[in-house]
Formats: C-alpha cells, structure tokens, sequence
C-alpha cells in the first residue's frame, strides 16, 4: 500500500512538472510568398490541442518544449515545427502540388487527380456559398465547363435545368445523377399541372443548404460516369458536405438579408386604348368597354379619349355595364368617349398596370453551424432557415435546414461516418404560362385604358377586394368578368400551396485492414413528402364553376454500396490497385390526388363544396442492381491506365408475366482510360510547371425513358390542347380508361452511348496558369423511341430501339493567377464550353417528334439537325418544292408574297402549308469568367456569363401582336402603306403597298397566326451574373477577441445583361426543366438582387 501511495504522489509530481512545463506559443502562418493563411490549422501532435488562425494568420497554443506543432493548410504542404526556447514563430507554408489532389469520384472512391484520364472539374465551398443564389444549382453557373445551367422561370423557389456535354437521350431524362455523400439522392421536379401551363416547379437540390457544401465535383464523360452504369449516363454531380474537422470547436454564424426586383419586362404599347378598327374598309379604330369581352388594343390613341359618366351618351356602352344607379361598373372616372364630347377629363394612361404590379421583394437567410472533434471523432451540426418573397405579390418561398453529421474512428481500422438532414420546404405558388388564369397572360394583356387596381394604388389593390371584383363577388377584368383573370384577383383566389418534407442521410464505414484489403459499406436513404393544394375560386377564367385539387406525393430512395479494394507496388516502378464493388438502388414513387369542381358558393375552396369530386392514385418503383470491377495501374508516377466495367440490371427491362431470367435485364458497360504526366518525363524548367495528356472510352447504357414500356396497359383518359390545363375523367361521374395507344414491346434493351475522349492538362509558372483542354465524341445508339403502326394493329404506335444521335464537343478551363503578392491578389478562371447533338435517325416512320410545346410551334427532333430544333409555320419562299426542299428545313429562296388581290391577305408573305425548322434553342457556345481579387482585407468578385446564339420562340411577342399590345404594333400601325421584302409567285420583287395593322397581325403572320417564323428570336446574352464585395472586419484592432473573424459582404446577381431578345429576360422556359427548351410563353420574368451578408466564425 505505502508504495502504491508512494508511485501516486510521484506520478502528480511528474504531472504537474509537465503540465507547469506548458506555456502558450504564439506565432503567425503565412504562404510562401509571405500572404498571412487565415484558418490554417495548428495541432499538438498526438494530442487534442488544436487551434485555427485568425485573418492575420495569427494563432497561440499551449504547448511545452519538444512538442511537435502540425501546421496544415487546404492546397498547401503541411509542415511540422518542434517547440523550443521560443515563444513565438513565424511558420511559411509551401503551395502543394494541386495534382496530388485527392478528389471524390464514382461510387464514392477517392483518387489522385493525376491519375485521371477523364474529365472532372471541382467547385469549392466559397464559390458555392459567395454567390448569392439560395440555389446550389444556380450558383454553378459559370464556373465549370461542359456544364449548361438554365432557370426555367423568375419564380421564389423556382428550379434550374442543368446538362453535363448535352443531352444523351431523345426522349429520357437527360439531367445528370445527384450524389451526396456517396448516395444516390433525388432531384426530380413534379408537375402537377401540363407542361405548358401551371405553377413553376422546382427541382430537389434546392433543398441542400449551400453552406453545408465542402465540394461539388462534376464528372463529365462516359468514363468517368460509368461504375455508375445507366443511372450515370447524363452525367454526375458528386456533392460532399461537410463533417466536422479535428481542432477546437468552432461556431459560424452566417445571416443574410437581400431584396429581388423585376430585371425586364416586355416591351409594351402605352399609347392605345382598348377597342379595334370598325372594319376592313373603315379602318377608324373606336373604344369598346371591357364589358363587351374586347381581348385587343387596337382602339384610339388614350390622348385622342377623354371621360364622360352619363349612360344615356351617344358613345356610352350598353346597359348592362351600369349598375342600378347609372354608374359605370368598370372605371370610377366614367367611360371613354371621343376628346371633347365627354367631361374634359382625359383619359387615363394605366401602364402601371404591369410596371407597378411587381413588388421589391425581400428575402433573408440565417444560418448556424458547430464543427469540431478530436483525432478520435468529429462532429459537425448545422440549421439555416430561408425566406424568400417572390417579385409577385403573394408568391411565397421559404426552407428551413437542419444537419447533423460526424465521424468516428472506431478502431485504428475502422472510420465511421455519418449524416442526418431534415428539410422543410414551403411555397405559395402563382400561376403562369399558356393558361387563361396565368399571371402574366392577363397581365399583359391588359389595355392601358382599363386600371386593374380600380382606382387603389398597386400595393393596396392586393388586399383590396373591390379592386378586383364586383359586389357580387364576380371577378373585375378587362374582359369583363371572362377571358382573362384579373392579375389581382389571381393571386388571392387561385394559389397554390406546396409542402415538401424531406428526410435524408448516409452512413458509411471504412476498414482498412492492410494495403491489399479494404472494404467500405455506403447506406443512404432519401424520402420526400411533398403536399399540394391548387384553388381556383368560382368565376376564374380556368375554372369558372370553381376547382380545387389535393395532391400527396411521396418518394423514397434507397441506396447501397459495398466497396472492396486495395494495391500497393508491385515492383519499385510499378503499382497496381483493384476495386469490386456492388451497387443496389431501388425507387419508389406514389401519388395520390382528390379534386373537385362545380362549387355551390363563392368564399369556401373546399373538397366540401364542390358537387363533383374524383380521385385518383399512381405507384411506381425500379429496382438497379450492379456489379464493378476496376483495375488500376501506374508505372513510375508518370504513366496512368485504368480498366473498368459494370454489369447493370434495370428492372424496368423487365417484363410482367414473363419467367425471371436474369439475361433479361442485364448488360455490361466497359471503360477504359489512360493519362500520362509528360513533365515526368521532360527536364525541369521554371516554364512548364505540369503537363498531362489524357484519353478515355467507355461505353454506358441510357435506361428506358419512362417505365413499363415493356408492355402494354391502360391509363386514365385526358382531353387537352396544350393551352391549359387538360380534363381528367372521371367527368360528371363518368369514369374514363383507354388502352395504351402505344403498344409495349418486350425486346426493348438498353440505349448504349460509345465516346471517347482526349485532353491535356498543362500548367505553367509554378501553377500560376493553368489549361485544361478536352474534346469528345459520342455516338448513341438503340434510342427507345415509338415507332409508327397501322391502325390495324389497335395501336398508333410501338416502342423500338431505333433511334440514332451523334455528339461532340469541345471544353476548357483556363486558371489564371494574375497577382500574388502580399497585399494583392487576383486569380481568374475561364470556362468555355461548345457542343452539339445531331439526332442521326428516328424509327421507322417518323420525320419529326414533338418534345414540348404547342403544336403550332415548339420543340422537336428532326433527323438531321440538332436536338430539339424549334418547328413552327414558315413564310413560303421560292425555292419550296425544289431540289434542295427537304420538306423539313426551311428552302432557299426569297419570302413569297400573296398577290390575290381577292383574300384578306394580300400583300401580306404567303404562309408555306408544311411547318418546317425555324430555329435552334442550342447556343453556339458557353463561357465563364471568374474573377476573385483581394486587396488587403477587401476582396472583390465578378462573373461574367456569356450564352452566344440559341433561338427562342417569342410566343409572348407572337400573342401580343394579336392583341395589339406589343410596342412593335403601335409602331407599324400608323406607317404609311408600303410593300413587305419579298418577291411575287411569278419571282418580281413585290410592289404591293400594306400597312401592319390590326388586320396584319391578326392574319395567319400574326399572332395566333400558323406563322412563328417572324416571332423566332435569338435568345443568347452576355451579363454579369455575380458581383460581390467582402470586408474582412480587422477585430484585432478594435478591440474584439471573442470572435475568431469576421466578413461583411455585398453581393448582386443579374445586375446587368445585354441581349437581342424582344422580351423578358431569355433565361426562360415555358416547359419548365425538361427536354423540349426553346419556347417563351409568359412565364414568371427573371430578376435582379442584392444582398447583404454578415459571418462571424466564433
């Protein structure tokens, strides 16, 4: 016992010498070229002492005399330093090499840069959370190549379309794969409504918090995507968020508060009241009341009308536009009679109408995040919540985070990670588009002579009900109470309201039993509640006995990954690595929805009120299994070869009824890719930092389309035409089922996509420039498209593998370090990217196939031209019906003009009877300039995105000038009569004097017209799409220590942009994120913002 008490009480003094012997140490980390590094690491080594530098590289520790000091910085080479008699150190790290780079690919696995003989690009955590976008989708453009990134609408919440190299499918999904934390996660946008009509959708990614973000890596080819098999075929976006580092722990707050406003709007008329010509030949325009249902603006000039109150005017409209007291329902100030037979008041001028509806709308953003841990564990927790008002009064988004994930290394074998998210999404949607209940249609429509706000000014009319409906509770609009909805009316009786609850997360474990054994087991699922509630009131101009809709659905994704691999050198210069991997992904997707329509009483958008009241359900599910195997090799550091294939199996291959045969649904994929580092093998030279040379093929499936295609079966019955929402049975009762028109064919396999790609890797300057260049071709082949059959057959159509479509590109990142210098820096990158796809061939009897749109213009495949070539009626030219008139293109020739003097057309351009090729909604490239500079504590940023080329079908351009709201109609109207370019049948130039008038443009060139050729505009742009400026608060000097740094920053988005588009802003798409793009039809307009940011990291 007394020796036990004995080594104890030595034992304390031993402790309490050491712990005396500890002594804070104090010093400053800076790079090589003498830049403080703010947030560089400082450990302890073998212990849990760790602590972070300060914006001036500042740190101090507790550390005693031999302890090691491990000093890390992101992109730099650690350096260890042993503490002496000094109490102070000044600590240079080198610039590591970046192709030691260690980066996230397929299926998990991590891999050298280097080694790589395929394209991949990484966007850092900064660039994602700086850009001022909620949306991790949107803050991705511009900063990487090969990518195409495109916001379907101006809408609070709305979703993005992104392509990787294209499209690789005719008429499947063509949006890349999204993986976070190693799991497969969703990204599916819903629509509830038609493609053409409804609300703006979003797609699930926006549910990520950007701040949750270490790296986003995209990979690009078939290479690079294939361990994924089919599901990686459009591309792959790796995601990895963050976990926790190893250190003290540190808290970040981050709030952000902005405003958004309308970027552009079309160009309106403002000098022409409502009403039209009296006739061909008395072309006299004269005002019509809005009780006469009157759609044009082709009346009087507003100066040339002034007011008058008394029904019993010789000008006075009918009746029944009174109330019982003589008063004029549709204008406080009277009606519009001819200047100087009224009162003497002038007309009023309402082209607030549309300027003055759109609100400043505010958004805010807080967000919180603790991360910390041990050599032992990590831990990283985050919550965020997001409210962001649409530019429409009434539009409503908001998202509120909340994040929690670690890690823990359970043995020194065994590392354990882990992720939980929670994600609350809410959204108060307006509707848009080819609706009569769209925003923008009747908003725009709206002649400048009728006041939408009756009298109210635009922010009181919102909550102002008599501003947009009469007393007995029927809607006010310019139509009367038809046509059109009252854009006022529209946003309090015909929302929609959307609930998304989503759960997801992963766990993973590592076991790194010996070089030539390791096993990794990634888990994830993914489930999303999504629940939707459309109203429309009685008298809407959709729905005028009143409708409301109930939808619930729910998604669930699960994902599992078990990873065996190893290697180590096999001989001094040769090493050799192994991966076999298992991969099983399994979906499921229900819906279910209730409706009801013919409401008895006005006030009670209910289930409860609505006489007739139908439902129906859907479930869906595919099942993908594979199997990789993978071989690296490398020889001296300096020559790279990987070998790879997958054995997939798609469930949606499957047919019901049929045996279970395995062969049935499976199929292999190969890929193979080589990289070779030619600085190993040149002499050294302060030019040429690196270079590498770089080729791949591969060969992935496309899955079918859709599911279920294997054979046929019935479905729900529809009535639609593409200008608004269809008609669903059952009707009144009646429940309505039709055969599948397209007949399933059992045969179907997989698309198959061949390419194969080259590209060089070269840095210059110690990596102050660098160049990354790649080009690629691929051929894809066994399109899954429908096939024409006799009616005979019972059905239209059958599946086939049977169509063709070739690609090829050219992609490049440019890095430039412009300045480097202690108080100055500016680094700038450059990403180019041009491709195209040609549709080869479709099946068998088929010239053109619809994508999206109407079906007098929109989106289609044509052999021959590029993918989705926009198709709509043509002015007939000379050369039709010649050698070179293919039937599809638009022929050479001069534009023809109709000499019968006898049709309502003469002198008008004839219209060609087949639609032909107007347009290509694909630009001819795409290119990113980023900038970053810092000077001093300042740091400035800019983003220049240029889209050059890509056409877009103007249908707002195309319908306005039928209503004659367009500036381009008040412009014409009043010229004097002379011939249009072209020539007559008999090939003279035309001579035929006409004046675009109402009666122009309500022909078949005109809106509504079958003619979209005059409407058909190029749609690209050059606009700065970022520009920030950050303050690094100096708290040092002003007294603060509690707070580690602090950033207050200002940042706008879509500041600025500059284009030949007659319309709102091009970066639009009527059919929302899916394949057919090309086509404008009022959807919800672009906006700027800018907003002020403030972190503090405790």
């Amino acid at each position: 016992m007394r020796i036990k008490i004995l080594l104890s009480f030595l034992l304390a003094i031993v402790s309490t010498v050491a712990i005396a012997q500890q002594r804070a140490i104090t010093g400053v980390v800076l790079d090589d070229t003498g830049i403080p590094l703010p947030g560089a690491t400082v450990i302890v080594e073998d212990t849990n002492r760790g602590v972070t530098t300060d914006f001036d590289g500042n740190f101090s520790i507790e550390a005693s005399t031999g302890e090691i000091l491990v000093v890390s910085f992101v992109g730099y080479e650690d350096t260890n330093i042993t503490v002496g008699e000094a109490d102070n150190y000044s600590i240079s790290l080198a610039l590591g090499n970046e192709l030691d780079e260690v980066v996230v690919t397929s299926l998990g696995i991590k891999r050298e840069a280097k080694a790589l003989g395929y394209a991949i690009q990484t966007v850092g955590s900064d660039d994602i959370a700086n850009s001022g976008s909620n949306n991790a989708l949107d803050a991705l453009v511009g900063k990487a190549s090969g990518v195409q990134i495109t916001r379907s609408a101006g809408s609070a919440g709305g979703g993005s379309r992104i392509l990787i190299r294209g499209v690789t499918s005719m008429i499947g999904n063509n949006q890349p794969l999204i993986v976070i934390d190693g799991i497969i996660t969703n990204n599916e946008t819903l629509n509830s409504g038609s493609n053409t009509a409804g609300t703006a959708t979003s797609n699930r990614l926006m549910d990520l918090n950007n701040d949750d973000i270490e790296s986003i890596n995209i990979l690009k080819g078939s290479a690079a995507t294939a361990l994924y098999g089919t599901a990686g075929a459009p591309g792959v976006i790796v995601i990895t968020t963050k976990k926790g580092e190893e250190g003290e722990m540190r808290v970040s707050y981050t709030h952000s508060t902005g405003v958004d406003w309308l970027s552009s709007t079309f160009d309106l008329q403002n000098e022409f009241a409502q009403g039209r010509n009296r006739s061909r030949s008395d072309r006299t325009p004269y005002w019509r009341s809005p009780g006469t249902g009157e759609s044009a603006s082709y009346g009087p000039a507003i100066t040339d009308l002034e007011y008058a109150t008394d029904p019993n005017h010789p000008e006075a409209p009918a009746a029944s536009h009174f109330d019982s007291e003589g008063n004029y329902l549709y204008d406080k100030n009277g009606f519009l009679v001819s200047r100087g037979t009224g009162n003497g008041i002038p007309g009023n001028n309402y082209q607030d109408n549309y300027r003055g509806f759109f609100r400043e709308a505010m958004q805010s953003l807080n967000n919180l995040s603790i991360q910390g841990g041990t050599e032992k564990a990590t831990y990283a927790f985050s919550t965020s919540f997001l409210t962001n008002e649409g530019i429409v009064p009434n539009e409503e988004y908001g998202r509120k985070t909340f994040r929690l994930a670690g890690t823990l290394q359970a043995s020194d074998k065994l590392k354990i990670s882990t992720t939980f998210n929670y994600v609350r999404s809410d959204y108060q949607r307006i509707q848009q588009g080819s609706n009569t209940s769209g925003l923008m249609l009747g908003l725009y429509r709206t002649p400048v002579s009728f006041d939408n706000a009756n009298g109210f000014s635009t922010e009181d009319a919102v909550d102002e009900p008599s501003a947009y409906q009469f007393p007995n509770g029927l809607q006010r609009s310019y139509r009367g109470n038809g046509g059109y909805d009252n854009p006022y009316w529209l946003i309090n009786n015909a929302l929609r309201n959307e609930t998304v609850n989503r759960v997801y997360g992963s766990f993973t474990a590592d076991w790194n039993y010996s070089k030539w054994l390791n096993a990794s087991l990634i888990i994830g699922a993914d489930f999303t509640s999504d629940s939707r509630k459309q109203n429309f009131e009685k008298g809407s101009a959709t729905r005028s006995t009143g409708y409301v809709s109930l939808t619930q659905y729910n998604s669930f994704l699960t994902d599992a990954i078990l990873n065996i691999s190893g290697g180590d050198a096999i001989t001094d210069k040769l090493n050799l690595n192994y991966l076999v991997s298992a991969n099983a992904f399994d979906r499921t997707r229900s819906s279910i929805n209730s409706n009801g329509s013919n409401f008895a009483f006005l006030g009670f958008i209910n289930l409860a009120n609505a006489s007739n009241v139908a439902g129906s359900e859907s479930f869906l599910r595919t099942t993908q299994m594979g199997f990789v195997g993978q071989v690296e090799m490398d020889w001296d550091s300096t020559f790279y070869l990987t070998l790879a294939a997958r054995q997939d199996y798609d469930s949606r291959l499957g047919v019901p009824g049929r045996e279970f045969n395995a062969g049935d649904f499976s199929f292999v994929y190969p890929a193979a890719s080589v990289s070779i580092l030619l600085s190993e093998l040149l002499p050294k030279s302060d030019i040429l930092s690196f270079a590498k040379i770089r080729a791949s093929w591969a060969q992935v499936g496309g899955p079918p389309p859709f599911a279920y295609l294997t054979s046929s079966g019935y479905s729900i019955t529809n009535v639609g035409d593409g200008w608004g929402d269809s008609l669903n049975w059952p009707i009144n009762g009646v429940t309505g089922f039709e055969i599948d028109s397209i007949l399933g064919n059992s045969d179907l396999t997989s698309e198959l996509t061949e390419e194969i790609e080259f590209g060089i890797d070269f840095r210059f300057f110690n990596n102050r420039i660098g160049l990354d260049l790649a080009y690629y071709e691929r051929q894809m082949t066994d399109a899954i498209l429908n096939a024409s059959l006799p009616p005979s057959t019972g059905y239209n159509n059958v599946w086939l593998n049977s169509g063709r479509m070739s690609g090829r590109g050219i992609e490049a990142t440019l890095n430039l370090g412009i300045v480097e210098s202690e108080n100055f820096s500016w680094n700038s990158q450059i990403n180019f990217t041009s491709n195209e796809n040609i549709v080869e061939e479709l099946a068998p009897g088929l010239d053109k196939l619809f994508l999206a749109g109407f079906s007098s213009g929109g989106s289609y495949l044509i052999a021959g031209n590029q993918y989705g070539a926009l198709v709509g009626g043509a002015y007939l030219r000379s050369g039709n019906g010649g050698p070179n008139d293919d039937g599809l293109n638009v022929p050479d020739g001069d534009v023809v003009i109709n000499d019968n003097s006898s049709s309502n057309e003469y002198g008008f351009q004839a219209v060609d009877p087949v639609q032909r090729a107007i347009g290509d909604p694909n630009p001819d490239f795409i290119l990113g300039w980023n900038n970053q500079i810092r000077l001093g504590p300042v740091n400035v940023g800019f983003l220049f995105d240029w889209r050059e080329g890509g056409d877009m079908l103007n249908g707002v351009a195309w319908a306005l000038s039928f209503f004659g709201r367009s500036q381009l109609t008040a412009d014409t109207r009043t010229e004097a009569p002379a011939p249009i370019s072209g020539v007559l049948p008999d090939g003279s130039p035309n001579n035929i004097p006409v004046v675009r008038d109402q009666y122009y443009y309500q022909s078949s060139v005109g809106g509504f017209g079958s003619v979209w050729e005059q409407f058909t505009d190029d749609a690209g742009w050059i606009r700065l799409r970022e520009v920030s400026l950050g303050y690094n608060i100096p708290l040092s000097s002003i007294g603060i220590d509690f707070i580690d740094s602090a950033n207050l920053s200002v940042v706008g988005r879509n500041l600025w942009y500059s284009t030949d588009y007659n319309g709102v802003d091009p970066e639009t798409s009527l059919t929302g994120v899916g394949n057919g793009q090309g086509v404008d039809y009022f959807n919800m307009p672009g906006t700027r913002s800018v907003l002020a940011k403030l972190k503090l990291n405790l």
